[in-house]
């Protein structure tokens, strides 16, 4: 009983610690985007890069489907887990030259809206937080 309660805190601490992160990403977009944007076009022929986008999409996905249940919206949380897997398939699928082919186009079309972006992504950091709390 008692590992299953440290098991379950452990998850809800890990997903906050990544809502923290996420938080603090959507912070560096809405203050200085360059540093987010600068590191992505620098690091696009970079084979890791796609590399953790596969991993860290559907390592992400299943832990949210699996701790779903103990956040405050399960329905939404599942969804955003399911979203994830999805976008890691679909990656896998195009490879890395079209990956990269795809995000290089992207940036260039979602500067401008960085700051609009940079809110979007504190409030899924922000909520990730509120619904493991």
């Amino acid at each position: 009983m008692l590992l299953v309660i440290k098991k379950n805190t452990t998850i809800k601490l890990i997903i906050k610690l990544l809502g923290i992160l996420i938080l603090l990403l959507g912070l560096s977009l809405l203050i200085k985007p360059e540093i987010i944007f600068g590191w992505l076009e620098d690091n696009m022929e970079n084979t890791s890069l796609y590399f953790f986008a596969v991993v860290f999409r559907l390592g992400f996905g299943i832990l949210l489907i699996i701790v779903a249940k103990e956040s405050k919206y399960p329905s939404i949380i599942k969804y955003f887990g399911y979203l994830a897997i999805i976008a890691e398939i679909i990656f896998i699928f195009i490879g890395h030259e079209c990956f990269k082919d795809f995000f290089s186009s992207l940036i260039s079309y979602i500067k401008p809206y960085a700051s609009l972006i940079g809110i979007i992504i504190i409030a899924v950091g922000a909520f990730l937080i509120y619904a493991f709390s």
